[in-house]
């Protein structure tokens, strides 16, 4: 028999449907629940539907509902059924709209464009390519979720995905990724990141993203609230400003040292915080607020030094 090109073998099937290989087995064997194909060598082969299929009726069973009831019914009276049961279940009781998240990554965006209908609490405001510049605007989504796909992880994942937060103006991540060290999937999830492994299906993400919506009951604070000026980029690096906190003769006072030691320190308190670990929403949305905040203190007192070397005729 010709086996299509969305071809799965029971392993992958059962990563993608949480069903144990045993149980698709009997699940075929006592029902006829999905019949696979054949492989030349003998082997099941699954399709995308018999995959949406079970995944339906993997979530009806935890609902309570017997499965040879379920394996007559088709897809979209699955999906109804499904509808119809979920509003009881206790995890989502609370739900009041539709998770608004943004997408980066390319095989998300097919998958979740090809699953999706299976729910409606998912909401997608817009789509990244991976790497690419953050277009101008996109905080005005009010995005609470990104969903980010990265082939590997290492020790720079957690900052990466920290800048993309920050940018985005999402105070929660979710992380899908293909290959891993332990120690860079544990780093983030203590800071309150969910990784995946890929392949997942579009419940895997919606569970992951009702997750951390509920580690706080409250919304997190707006990642831009810090008052007062714009945050621009440093004017004085720090060869330059080591150069200036060592001129001596020209000046009497202690000023342009005391200046340097705050800039500095500034620099410093600005860089850490954009980089601290975060456990939840409000921590992120707090180290938003102080990274903002000491970078404009930070310019205001570079705009104090730029004054006295100018007033001095320093050169720099």
């Amino acid at each position: 028999m010709a086996i299509s090109e969305q071809a799965y073998s029971i392993g992958i099937v059962a990563r993608r449907t949480k069903v144990h290989p045993e149980t698709l087995r009997i699940w075929e064997r006592r029902y006829a629940l999905v019949v696979p194909q054949r492989s030349d060598t003998g082997r099941r082969v699954y399709s995308e539907a018999d995959i949406v299929k079970l995944s339906l009726v993997k979530q009806l069973t935890e609902l309570g509902h017997p499965v040879g009831g379920l394996a007559i019914l088709p897809v979209e009276a699955l999906r109804e059924r499904l509808a119809a049961a979920l509003p009881a279940a206790p995890e989502i009781t609370t739900v009041r709209h539709a998770c608004r998240i943004i997408v980066e990554g390319d095989s998300l965006t097919v998958r979740l464009g090809r699953e999706k209908q299976l729910l409606n609490e998912i909401d997608i405001v817009a789509h990244l390519a991976p790497a690419a510049e953050t277009p101008a605007g996109i905080a005005a989504l009010q995005a609470e979720i990104l969903l980010i796909e990265l082939t590997t992880l290492n020790d720079s994942s957690l900052t990466a995905v920290r800048k993309r937060l920050l940018e985005c103006r999402v105070s929660a991540a979710v992380v899908v990724f293909s290959f891993s060290t332990r120690s860079a999937v544990a780093q983030l999830e203590h800071a309150g990141i969910p990784c995946l492994k890929a392949p997942v299906t579009a419940m895997e993400i919606w569970r992951a993203c009702q997750s951390v919506r509920s580690q706080s009951s409250a919304p997190a604070p707006a990642l831009n609230t810090a008052p007062g000026l714009p945050v621009s980029a440093r004017r004085f690096n720090n060869t330059q400003l080591l150069a200036i906190s060592q001129i001596e003769g020209a000046i009497a006072c202690e000023c342009h040292r005391h200046l340097v030691e705050l800039v500095t320190s500034l620099a410093a308190l600005e860089q850490y915080s954009s980089e601290c670990a975060n456990r939840n929403a409000d921590d992120a949305a707090l180290h938003a607020y102080l990274n903002k905040a000491t970078g404009q203190a930070r310019a205001l007192l570079e705009d104090c030094l730029a004054s006295l070397i100018a007033v001095e005729g320093i050169q720099v």
